[in-house]
């Protein structure tokens, strides 16, 4: 799921160190004080949905917006109250932000002469930006002329023609229809690679974060829900959120009836299952959970082959959803809620009928076990 390529670096990038940041306008708090080390080279991602605070914080580290309390540090540079025009930090926006009237060249070159770099210095910087981007040729064009995916491609190659240590990337791709987003998605993180540059990145897409990121934070009401490499957040969520957020998940309520070391049966109506309790917390019996488990990791079976399995339910197949490589099977359980399967097409299973009684069963290192909330 994660982009894996050669890193072919420049090792210009710097560590970003985000110290007990909060953002309040007015009684609202957008960033409710995070602490973040992101480090030098990395491409991390700031994820999370509309209103989670992930571009307050980003606008503070470009500094366009001012931190209520806490500090941004870059490499050994204390940037909280630092001007944006001060910072030697790229920044990519959603909207591309390209002046109109100005040549593709003028524009990549704008931060160039904002520097006082020569006429002829500026011009090999920005042939060798255009290149990067794979735009070779386009220097004479204007904005208007070029396409959604190619005035992104521009935006890009203006953030990264003076070479800055951090790249801050605001949604860059949100614009863009999904397979030229996809396209995009690997060439950033080629392109990254090969500068070493230092990328945060917001996106709401989790798809996205996953394919592109060395590390993620999940964002949620202005705090850090759980960050870490996108494997670990995508297999062991800290908590129902970032579960629920972070690809397609199956809740199953139920009633703790037991517990030892890292796991806990679950009562879901006459069944017991088995489930993993979150990191350093134990369930006490009678507590009131959610189990999450992913649809790929939900194994269907006929009932006599799941009487050996003691984490499963049965239920009924009740439709089917043919999604390319796999087959998404809903099942409605028996004493429980309707729960997603997912089969490959080429297997049995793809001969399931709507209707026919089956279980659901999986292993306990796949399910984990939430606390509802109180």
């Amino acid at each position: 799921m994660q982009a894996k390529g050669s890193r072919q670096s420049h090792n210009c990038g710097l560590a970003v160190h985000i110290s007990s940041i909060s953002r309040h306008y007015g009684a609202v708090c957008a960033v409710d004080n995070v602490s973040l080390e992101v480090q030098a080279g990395e491409f991390f991602s700031l994820l999370g949905p509309s209103g989670s605070g992930k571009t307050t914080l980003l606008m503070m580290l470009a500094g366009f917006d001012e931190p209520t309390s806490g500090r941004l540090v870059v490499g050994d540079r204390d940037l909280t109250r630092v001007p944006a025009n001060k910072r030697n930090i790229g920044m990519v926006f959603q909207k591309y932000a390209l002046f109109p009237h100005m040549s593709v060249a003028d524009n990549i070159a704008f931060p160039l002469r904002m520097r006082g770099l020569s006429r002829a210095e500026r011009d090999e910087r920005v042939r060798r930006a255009l290149a990067m981007v794979k735009l070779e040729g386009y220097d004479s064009r204007m904005p208007g002329q070029l396409s959604g995916g190619q005035q992104q491609r521009i935006a890009l190659a203006r953030a990264i023609v003076f070479n800055p240590p951090v790249i801050l990337m605001d949604e860059p791709l949100g614009a863009l229809d999904k397979k030229l987003r996809q396209h995009l998605q690997l060439e950033i993180k080629q392109l990254q690679e090969r500068l070493g540059a230092t990328v945060i990145y917001v996106t709401h897409d989790q798809e996205e974060a996953l394919t592109m990121s060395d590390r993620i934070a999940v964002l949620n009401s202005g705090k850090v829900m759980q960050f870490g490499q996108p494997s670990a957040l995508y297999h062991k969520p800290a908590n129902a959120f970032v579960a629920d957020f972070l690809g397609e998940m199956n809740f199953i309520p139920g009633e703790v009836v037991g517990s030892e070391r890292d796991e806990c049966q679950v009562r879901v109506g006459a069944a017991v299952v088995t489930a993993q309790a979150p990191d350093g917390l134990k369930l006490q019996t009678g507590t009131k959970v959610r189990i999450a488990v992913r649809p790929e990791r939900m194994s269907i079976l006929a009932e006599d082959a799941a009487r050996e399995r003691t984490s499963r339910l049965s239920g009924h197949v009740t439709q089917l959803v043919f999604n390319g490589a796999s087959l998404i099977v809903l099942v409605e359980l028996d004493q429980g809620p309707t729960v997603r399967a997912s089969v490959n097409t080429q297997s049995k299973l793809a001969e399931l009928q709507v209707g026919e009684a089956i279980s659901v069963a999986w292993s306990a290192r796949d399910a984990h076990a939430y606390p509802e909330p109180a």
